[in-house]
């Protein structure tokens, strides 16, 4: 059995993938935030049924997920996000936090490569939770090209992150 104290660690040190995860049922950062505090909350109160720190971490992505759910189901009276089938999919693949800094250091560098324009528009569309019809009336563009910048943009990241990752695992 694992003490509250190690408990409360293996989640804070998850916090970054865990919060993604459960972002990534909400669409909601904050409320996503908050649920994870819950879990936290309560896991630490159950911390006499946890053996290993995996154990932790797959009852966290599952607790996290069920009281989205929940929580989405109360506000909005249904949930329509992902289903559980992805959802499971999603928990199996998720990042460790190893992963999960070697791939935001990534991006980090491949952000710092694209023009200013570019991430003004990443900044707008992901940081200010801006739709793409606010994005193109900010920025003066029409919403076709927005859409096609921003594909471009995730292919070209999603490219720049792998060669980064390649070349930072065989060096």
């Amino acid at each position: 059995m694992l003490p509250p104290e190690k408990i409360a660690s293996i989640l804070l040190a998850e916090r970054l993938p865990l919060t993604a995860f459960i972002a990534s049922v909400t669409r909601d950062f904050h409320l996503a935030e908050d649920v994870f505090q819950e879990v936290c909350v309560k896991a630490v109160g159950r911390a006499a049924e946890f053996e290993t720190a995996a154990h932790v971490m797959n009852w966290a992505r599952l607790s996290g997920k069920n009281r989205a759910i929940d929580i989405l189901r109360a506000r909005d009276g249904r949930y329509v996000g992902l289903s559980d089938e992805m959802l499971a999919v999603l928990a199996e693949e998720w990042p460790d936090q190893e992963q999960a800094n070697q791939m935001q250091e990534a991006l980090g560098k491949c952000i710092d490569q694209v023009t200013p324009n570019n991430r003004e528009l990443l900044r707008l569309r992901y940081f200010e939770r801006r739709n793409c019809t606010d994005v193109a009336a900010i920025m003066g563009r029409k919403i076709e090209t927005v859409y096609q910048a921003l594909a471009r943009l995730h292919k070209t990241l999603g490219d720049c992150m792998r060669i980064q990752i390649q070349n930072e695992t065989s060096s």
